[in-house]
């Protein structure tokens, strides 16, 4: 169990951060958690990391697919966060403010990723790693009673995800990983919540037709 921190007292500093603007989301823990932390307790920023590690793991694996990759942009974003996490003032809730910062990673590691491949001419390598966000949706989608086709079944579905473009795959992957709802979503992309509905609504209308 995290142990409770005392909310420390606000200078005037700070009157712009208030738990009364905090969406909906930080439970009263979280907020005294990131109230400690704005004032330096890196125990207390540990603990949310303990509790948000798993939703920005699987965020950042959604963008990244290899584990490694996933867990590499965890971390640096972490650092991040606590270099920044003084200037958290409550315009969303922490746990998107700080999921925004995975994604912004997660996707600067996969631009970079890119740009390394094109340069070793290694685009067309087929990559032997398990894409864990792909299998799970593919294990949703395919009929039960064929699951012994599961295995060739990933392959279409990864085959279909990966023809979507960059916009409609990542808001997919987000929306698929149950971690996230659209509003989270919608915060973290910077787009409207109607946005994210019609992303993974058009994405998932064009793997069945690449499936059917």
């Amino acid at each position: 169990m995290v142990p409770k921190v005392a909310v420390l007292a606000m200078s005037p500093a700070d009157e712009m951060w208030s738990a009364d603007r905090v969406f909906t989301g930080d439970t009263p823990e979280v907020r005294a958690l990131v109230a400690a932390a704005r004032e330096g307790d890196r125990a207390a920023f540990d603990q949310i990391v303990s509790i948000y590690y798993r939703a920005a793991f699987r965020m950042a694996l959604a963008a990244l697919k290899r584990r490694e990759d996933a867990e590499d942009a965890t971390q640096d974003a972490f650092v991040l966060a606590w270099r920044k996490v003084s200037h958290f003032r409550g315009d969303s809730s922490f746990k998107t403010w700080l999921l925004t910062i995975v994604w912004r990673q997660a996707l600067d590691r996969r631009r970079s990723r890119t740009r390394w491949w094109q340069r070793t001419a290694s685009l067309g390598h087929d990559d032997q790693g398990r894409d864990d966000e792909v299998a799970r949706l593919a294990s949703v989608e395919a009929d039960p009673e064929r699951r012994a086709e599961a295995r060739h079944r990933v392959q279409q579905v990864r085959s279909a995800i990966e023809g979507l473009t960059p916009k409609l795959r990542d808001t997919l992957l987000l929306a698929a990983s149950g971690e996230h709802g659209y509003d989270e979503i919608a915060a973290i992309l910077g787009v409207p919540v109607g946005t994210v509905k019609w992303r993974v609504s058009e994405a998932r209308k064009m793997i069945q037709r690449t499936l059917s």
